[in-house]
């Protein structure tokens, strides 16, 4: 029961994260990765936990600590967790909000018994310091550390969507395996839309799109996704997850190593809009040409800048692997390209036929005259 509770919670904690090359580890216990709330997680609020938890992990692993209050500099959390910006009475109302958000851990063997707890039972600041106690089965697992995954803080300080951190973390989690597949309804309680964007297709883009799209473009991960159906009605959800390529530090004295592409590749790069001109892009487009021609990437690409989809890259690889897309925007510039030239055709014929007429009107017209008689010219 104990680990079906912990997996939870550090679904619901997230993460925090972003300053290039700086790196700043939470081992977060697995068990608190899946977690699902009674109430929807603010990011302030999620970023503020995590801080809270690495500020405790540090406590517990370099101090003997036996108390479950711990005191973290205002300051420091402020900086950690964006809120620097933030007034005093908002920064209040969103740590309180921490204590009113319950858990609830059913246990899958026997539906009957379960556990529920808060997420933070306490908090206090006073002058310079906030303190804060953290329930006993949270503060045995970040002792224990048996199961863990490493978050980088420095990473995520810079997402802003609740869904981007939830979706973010649960990668880490199964980076190196797969996220096992999840139903519609898994995911929507796990990102506490159950009653929100009754229409898959507004789930997909203000949800699933939404959080690959900031994965990708401000993450170390690429997070991609693909559905599946049961009967008519989309019932599961597929994740896939890329490392993305690091190019390691060089010296001064050696040349910086860019890997390079092929022609192809960089004008379906230059396609793109500017905003959407990552490196990611290039290597899904290598492996794209590995299935398809030219072409059909290139009115695919062209079709998803006029829909404008929240996430252009999973946009694209979806339509390739239905084809629909492509094939039909080949089709009409296929019928475009063959009225334009029927019309070419149309006119050039109409010019000769024109210029024929004029030849012809123009002999009749010198043998006419050459017909005259002087009394005739004379007249004229």
């Amino acid at each position: 029961m104990i680990n079906s509770l912990l997996n939870g919670i550090l679904n619901l904690i997230i993460k925090d994260g972003g300053e290039k090359m700086k790196k700043e580890m939470l081992n977060k216990p697995n068990q608190l990765i899946s977690l699902v709330p009674e109430r929807s997680v603010t990011v302030t609020q999620r970023k503020a936990y995590n801080n809270f938890l690495k500020y405790a992990q540090n406590k517990l692993k370099f101090e003997c600590y036996e108390d479950n209050i711990f005191k973290i500099p205002c300051r420091l959390l402020h900086k950690k967790a964006n809120l620097n910006n933030k007034n005093n009475e908002y920064i209040y109302e969103e740590l309180k909000a921490l204590m009113k958000i319950t858990v609830e851990i059913v246990d899958k063997e026997n539906s009957d018994d379960w556990e529920t707890f808060t997420l933070l039972s306490y908090i206090k600041k006073k002058r310079e310091f906030y303190y804060y106690e953290l329930n006993h089965f949270i503060i045995k697992a970040l002792k224990e550390q048996n199961f863990f995954t490493p978050l980088n803080l420095m990473m995520i300080k810079s997402l802003d969507s609740q869904y981007s951190m939830i979706f973010y973390e649960l990668a880490i989690r199964y980076q190196k395996y797969k996220i096992p597949k999840m139903s519609v309804k898994e995911v929507r309680d796990l990102t506490n839309t159950t009653d929100d964007y009754n229409r898959f297709y507004d789930f997909r883009r203000y949800v699933l799109d939404k959080a690959c799209e900031e994965i990708n473009e401000k993450t170390d991960i690429i997070l991609r996704y693909t559905t599946e159906k049961k009967g008519r009605r989309i019932a599961f959800v597929d994740f896939e997850i890329e490392k993305k390529e690091i190019i390691p530090a060089v010296t001064k004295n050696k040349p910086k190593k860019v890997r390079s592409y092929s022609k192809e590749v960089l004008e379906l790069f230059e396609l793109l809009p500017k905003k959407e001109q990552t490196e990611a892009y290039k290597g899904e487009f290598e492996r794209l040409l590995g299935k398809h021609s030219l072409e059909y990437l290139k009115a695919d690409i062209e079709y998803a800048k006029r829909v404008k989809p929240a996430n252009l890259l999973g946009f694209l690889k979806s339509s390739c692997n239905q084809g629909h897309y492509a094939a039909i925007e080949l089709e009409k510039k296929r019928h475009k390209e063959e009225l334009a030239r029927k019309r070419a055709e149309e006119a050039k014929r109409r010019k000769e036929r024109e210029e024929r007429l004029g030849r012809i009107a123009h002999q009749k017209a010198v043998e006419r005259y050459e017909r005259l008689s002087e009394e005739e010219l004379k007249q004229l």
